[in-house]
């Protein structure tokens, strides 16, 4: 069962989002007259956001769907919960944290769509709808996480490859060809706490983590490649004196190092 009563990891990843088809994350209904009828989600600052909401249920249900293709629903809801929480009052908090993603790139248009009765099949009213068009970029941390076995990033990037396929859509209006998005790793970090370098160089096991199952994970550096479990990647690595060792793995690492996650989980 999760403990975040200490810290044995903090794992961070960054990335892009890209709108493939118009996306919309709506805001409720609009109260002024000059305002679409379903505007988008926007920051303070008038910018269109994917709230971090959104995110953690894009990827919850999408692995849900992708796990339940091979093992029992018993079994997918108790690790599900084990990574990003349950509602319920005995159940612990999420290891895995969303961000709300910023736009960069792209423009917000306004879409006619028209309401149909379902008992007369007639249209029953027009109404507009705002959305970001498709080529927008939204781009930030993407999620972190606290004591999550580096394996479980094995899972997300399962999703993030379903999203390569057109498939798991993101937002509302999917019926009406909305949400299709592609999601690319900018880069990963680690953070062991209370570790210095010659810890890393000389390896150490992180033991406690989520899930339970996927067990410890043995890391280790030299030069400028880090390990887990004897795997090797390219990255960067420092010591904070408050923080412990931060390891960073950049672009052209980072789907190596998520290729690699997933090989090593055994369900």
């Amino acid at each position: 069962m999760a403990d975040f009563s200490k810290y044995s990891i903090l794992i961070s990843v960054s990335g892009t989002i890209t709108a493939k088809s118009p996306l919309r994350i709506g805001a409720g209904r609009a109260l002024g007259i000059m305002e679409s009828d379903l505007p988008v989600i926007k920051n303070t600052h008038g910018i269109p956001v994917i709230p971090g909401s959104s995110l953690k249920g894009f990827f919850r249900g999408q692995l849900q769907k992708i796990l339940l293709m091979r093992m029992q629903k018993s079994y997918v809801d108790d690790l599900l919960k084990e990574i990003f929480g349950g509602s319920g009052e005995s159940d612990k908090a999420s290891a895995v944290l969303f961000h709300e993603m910023r736009m960069i790139k792209g423009r917000v248009s306004e879409r006619k769509h028209i309401a149909i009765n379902p008992e007369t099949g007639g249209v029953s009213n027009l109404f507009d709808v705002e959305c970001v068009m498709d080529g927008a970029v939204f781009e930030g941390k993407m999620l972190s996480a606290r004591n999550l076995n580096p394996k479980a990033l094995g899972l997300i990037k399962v999703v993030i490859d379903v999203t390569k396929l057109g498939f798991g859509r993101l937002g509302g209006f999917k019926s009406r060809g909305y949400g299709e998005v592609e999601i690319a790793v900018e880069d990963i970090g680690l953070v062991f706490p209370g570790m210095g370098m010659n810890d890393l160089r000389s390896g150490f096991s992180v033991e406690d983590l989520i899930p339970e199952e996927f067990g410890s994970i043995r890391v280790k550096a030299s030069d400028s490649e880090f390990s887990v479990d004897d795997e090797k990647f390219k990255a960067e690595m420092k010591e904070n004196p408050y923080l412990g060792v931060e390891v960073k793995i950049g672009k052209e690492e980072a789907k190596k190092f998520l290729d690699s996650m997933l090989r090593m989980v055994k369900l």
